[in-house]
């Protein structure tokens, strides 16, 4: 029945039409003061509309049930350099489209920006509706934007905000990446002329956001609600998350409903009479309506019993939620291309907009996603067909960067001085530099005048473009290598490899308390949102079997590992049957474990730092503290050196990757490791207690975060909130689907290139062989003897 459920649902939000057959077989802080107001005219309506600038509410204040929020989230709400813009959707009903109503713009900036020759120009669904300075370096202020109601329409409505953005004192090059402007996305939106309240399930994506910036679903259980209740309650979750469209999923699990914006997502069985008293007088069938809390919405769905679920979910995904999916989750989204092999694609594709551009730093840029089975090596290019333009009376030090992934992969030098004209030139990307799943590609020009040095304001005329980048640039991705490989995180978050196929994932909470059964459902949102539909996903208490070879996830504490960690290789110990809701009382255990053994994976112990990573950074810290050398000491450290550079050179690796010599006091680790039958993946997520696991589940949950996974391991400090990845010294699971020759050869070429000292080594041995050949055969030819 789970994979019933599971495969329906996911032909349905894919668009796939069900035939009978098929469906028989599957389913799916104080505010700053407020500067002066400004008038403006918008050109898109005839009638003179107002910037009103409003200080911020108190933290902790009610949020405004009149505003809808952007459906983006904080990670996409910063404006950067000296010209940068930034899309926005929010969702209206034809009822508060009839109202109009103002559009909210809350905003800081950098102590750098000049207020006086810096601006945020306003666009809705494509019409101007004014501009507004940016002069708010000490904290938050809003910016109201009377929208007349013939800009509006129902459904899903489009932003643009485009900041171009001066420094005060500083006109180097440098000085550009100083400039930003930061969007609140709790405090920005649509606000209408009356109340919003969540009534249908287009609603429910006009929702806020929690003070930490994320979408809050809660699931409401039951007490005694257990693995199944959790399994039957997945797709749903999945379902609903698609549904909202939002990256920035948090899903947390309780046995009441939650406080302040969210959804309470609730599902319930006649049979079950503590879901069905959640439930209270809720129809049969997925429903909507409005919550205890103001702002916050509740959703239901009710069954008879447990078996009627999927059907009742099919319903709701073909009837309600099918316009909502169709505008949402199936909609091209602007600033990303899912990339096939053997195609090209555009930057208007991408949903750029080409504009002349009078700045000195250009920047632009957007997400490609790549299959989860691509392998990245040195057997091909992915190639950028540059068409753009440059003015005369650049500096012959302009230049444009494209850079990878945080990494600047490519330049191409603009020194000509008269103005330049790229039609069509090729710009060849090492793939490499790429990762399966989500890669991120800008575009940067560096683009200097001479009169910049004066750094004088008022003699710069920014009236004379410098650059222009047409949205005919065209990329191009060749036939890739296609071979799945393990582990590599980014194609978890990528596409949720290997985990959205038709088999599933068992999802295993060590310890089933409330932190760690909300950080695994957490995952299996977060998977559906990245498979762009449901992950067949089954919940489990306890540890995986030993003898189980599917793909698993395992989240556990670390008082949970080493409970576990001390029994015998044999001994299982008894699972838990409830979900533990009381508050979590593990506290961390200041010694560290080596190493564990459980069954069903081996994984080193979370907490625990690698030696040799740790002694290499202590002697790359100290080495220039030595009173005295040697020839030979500083050419073996000079040779270290070099063979450290290339290394991170050839695999793309930033310093940030090394391992630092102070470890974070909290942290969560999300690695991944072969099953002990090496026929499955496991993925585990650990941290101190149960505590550090929700605000490690809060972090994943942000796609700052889960964008950037990749390789083996990635350590995320829960104090910085940052992250550390590290890279596999050797992959496994290699699962091939083409057998052809073209797709075999490129794996051959991929392997060498990894594997460059074997390369070299055999062409070495050929070469060897050639010329003993050739010293036995060349001397005797042609030679004349007696026999």
């Amino acid at each position: 029945m789970r994979k019933l459920m599971s495969c329906l649902a996911a032909a349905v939000l894919l668009g796939i039409p069900a035939s009978p057959a098929a469906l028989a077989q599957s389913l799916l802080s104080d505010a700053p003061a407020a500067p002066p107001a400004v008038s403006l005219r918008g050109l898109g309506d005839s009638t003179i509309l107002s910037t009103r600038p409003v200080a911020l509410a108190r933290a902790g204040a009610a949020r405004d049930i009149n505003l809808a929020a952007f459906e983006q989230s904080r990670s996409a709400l910063a404006l950067e350099g000296e010209d940068d813009v930034v899309e926005l959707t929010f969702v209206l009903d034809a009822g508060h489209v009839a109202e109009g109503g103002d559009l909210v713009i809350a905003y800081r900036n950098a102590v750098s920006v000049m207020p006086e020759a810096s601006m945020v120009s306003v666009m809705i669904n494509g019409a101007p509706v004014g501009d507004f300075p940016i002069r708010s370096p000490s904290g938050f202020a809003r910016q109201v934007i009377d929208v007349s109601p013939a800009l509006l329409r129902a459904g899903v409505n489009e932003v643009r905000l485009r900041a171009v953005q001066r420094h005060r004192v500083d006109c180097s090059m440098e000085a550009t990446y100083e400039l930003w402007t930061e969007i609140d996305g709790q405090a920005s939106g649509f606000r209408s002329r009356s109340a919003l309240r969540p009534e249908d399930f287009q609603s429910l994506r006009t929702l806020g956001r929690t003070e930490h910036g994320l979408t809050d679903l809660r699931l409401v259980l039951p007490a005694g609600a257990g693995a199944a209740t959790l399994t039957r309650a997945a797709p749903v979750v999945q379902t609903l998350a698609l549904a909202l469209n939002r990256d920035d999923l948090s899903v947390t699990v309780a046995e009441s409903e939650g406080r302040g914006p969210g959804i309470d997502l609730i599902v319930a069985t006649d049979d079950d009479p503590g879901s069905l008293a959640a439930a209270g007088s809720a129809p049969y069938g997925l429903s909507v309506a409005a919550g205890a809390d103001a702002g916050r919405a509740r959703v239901v769905l009710r069954a008879a019993t447990a078996g009627e679920i999927p059907g009742l979910l099919l319903s709701a995904v073909q009837g309600p939620l099918q316009p909502v999916l169709d505008t949402g989750i199936r909609a091209r989204r602007k600033g990303e291309i899912r990339a096939a092999e053997n195609s090209a694609y555009t930057l208007a594709d991408a949903g750029y907009v080409a504009a002349p551009f009078s700045g000195r730093l250009f920047h632009t840029g957007f997400d490609m996603i790549l299959p989860a089975d691509f392998y990245p090596a040195e057997y091909a290019t992915l190639d950028l067909a540059l068409h753009a333009a440059t003015s005369p009376g650049l500096k012959p030090t302009s230049q444009l960067l494209v850079r990878v992934n945080g990494h600047i992969v490519k330049s191409l030098p603009m020194r000509d001085a008269d103005g330049e004209v790229f039609s069509g030139r090729k710009l060849e990307l090492p793939l490499r530099a790429f990762r399966p799943g989500r890669n991120q590609i800008e575009l940067l020009a560096e683009l200097e005048r001479a009169a910049d040095d004066a750094c004088v304001f008022a003699e710069r005329d920014d009236s004379v473009p410098r650059f222009i980048l047409l949205d005919t640039t065209e990329i191009r991705v060749p036939a890739l290598a296609r071979v799945a490989r393990s582990p590599e995180l980014a194609a978890l978050a990528g596409s949720a490899y290997p985990y959205a196929s038709p088999s599933g994932v068992s999802v295993h909470a060590l310890k089933p308390d409330a932190g760690s059964v909300s950080a695994a459902m957490t995952m299996i949102a977060k998977m559906g949102l990245a498979a762009r539909a449901p992950v067949m996903a089954r919940m489990e208490f306890g540890p995986p079997s030993a003898d189980a070879g599917a793909n698993a996830i395992v989240i556990a504490s670390r008082r949970a590992v080493e409970a576990l960690s001390g029994l015998e290789p044999a001994a299982s110990p008894p699972a838990a049957q409830a979900i533990d809701f009381a508050r979590a009382r593990d506290f961390a255990d200041p010694m560290p474990t080596a190493s564990i053994h459980l069954p069903g994976a081996a994984v080193a112990m979370s907490m625990a730092t690698d030696p040799a990573a740790l002694l290499d950074a202590f002697q790359q810290t100290t080495r220039g503290l030595a009173t005295g050398g040697s020839l030979v000491r500083d050419f073996g450290a000079g040779l270290s050196d070099a063979s450290r550079a290339f290394r991170h050179w050839l695999n793309y690796e930033r310093p940030s990757d090394a391992a630092p010599l102070v470890e974070p006091l909290r942290k969560a680790l999300l690695l991944q490791r072969p099953s002990v039958t090496g026929e499955g993946v496991v993925t585990w997520l650990t941290a101190d207690t149960s505590l550090d696991m929700v605000e490690a589940s809060d972090m994943l949950a942000d796609p700052s975060v889960w964008n950037r996974l990749e390789g083996e391991s990635v350590v995320l400090d829960l104090d910085a909130r940052t992250l550390r990845a590290t890279r596999p010294q050797a992959y496994f699971t290699h699962d091939i689907k083409d057998y052809g020759p073209g797709n075999l050869r490129r794996i051959a070429a991929a392997w060498f290139s990894d594997h460059f000292r074997i390369y070299v080594v055999l062409v070495l041995a050929l070469m060897a062989v050639f010329a003993i050949w050739l010293g036995r055969a060349v001397p005797g030819a042609g030679v004349r003897t007696d026999r």
